[in-house]
Formats: structure tokens, C-alpha cells, sequence
């Protein structure tokens, strides 16, 4: 029963589910005790939010008319599975590699190299889609909204 078109909502469910748990363990601070609008408000939105999707996403391919499925609309392709072990274990890197080489060099290697995964061979689409994106990421949260990320150790 459970299939390809399930199995994405139904580990975003888990996901959600388990975000809620945490957000509504989220300790309030003294002056935030009568306030409205405190600490653990957006978790708890955002949490609540994903679930009602995944739920209405799962509803939907439950109650979708049935059709003959294909042998290849039924089993996950092995190079597709590889694929999504290779960003998880991309991801763990890129979060390991932020605070020595930096948040700059970091999230453009994260992107070239990530691109490169997902099939991108072009050289000059895998520098323009990477360096550019992770400079004016990197503009907009130090210079415009004042938010610190981290430069690296190696400049330091």
C-alpha cells in the first residue's frame, strides 16, 4: 500500500510530528509568560501547517481514482536513492565545513557540488547557478538585514 506518491507525505508527517513535539516543549521566558506572540509561536505554526499538508497531501493520493500502475511507476529507482544519500550526506558535510572554511566558500561548494549530483554536467551552468546565488544570499542576510554569518577560519 504504501507506494512512491505516500511515501514522501507520510516521512514529512513524521518529520512534522516530531517538530511539534519539540516546538510545544519550548520553554517560555519570564517577560513572555502573557504575551501572544512569543518564542514558540512560528514553531508551533509552521509545525501544525506541514501537518495539515502532509495530511491533505495523504488524503488526496488515497482518494485519488485507482489506475494500473507500471512496473516503473511502483519501485524506486536505485540511482534516484543513491542520489538523496549522497545530499544527506552532502548536507552533514556542508555543515560541518560552515565554521573552518566559512559560510561564502561552504554554501558554493555545497551548491556546485549538489547541482553536479542531481545531474548538471554544464560548467558554466554549475558556476553561474552556485557562486552567484550563495554571494547574494550571503549580501542580503550580512549587508541588508545585519545578520552574522560565519566568515571562516581560514581568513582569520
Amino acid at each position: 500500500m504504501l507506494n512512491r506518491e505516500l511515501l514522501g507525505p507520510s516521512l514529512f508527517l513524521a518529520l512534522f510530528t516530531l517538530y511539534a513535539i519539540i516546538a510545544w516543549q519550548i520553554p517560555l521566558l519570564p517577560f513572555e509568560e502573557y504575551e501572544t506572540v512569543t518564542s514558540a509561536t512560528l514553531p508551533k505554526v509552521y509545525a501544525a501547517f506541514g501537518i495539515i499538508v502532509c495530511l491533505l497531501s495523504i488524503a488526496a493520493t488515497l482518494l485519488k481514482p485507482k489506475e494500473q500502475p507500471s512496473d516503473e511507476q511502483q519501485t524506486l529507482e536505485k540511482s534516484n536513492v543513491l542520489r538523496t544519500v549522497a545530499l544527506l550526506i552532502l548536507m552533514v558535510l556542508y555543515s560541518a565545513m560552515l565554521e573552518p572554511i566559512g559560510f561564502l566558500l561552504s554554501t558554493s561548494a555545497f551548491l556546485l557540488i549538489g547541482f553536479f549530483v542531481m545531474g548538471e554536467r554544464r560548467k558554466a551552468v554549475l558556476l553561474l547557478a552556485s557562486i552567484p546565488v550563495a554571494v547574494v544570499f550571503w549580501f542580503l542576510m550580512t549587508q541588508v538585514l545585519g545578520i552574522y554569518l560565519v566568515p571562516g577560519n581560514l581568513w582569520s
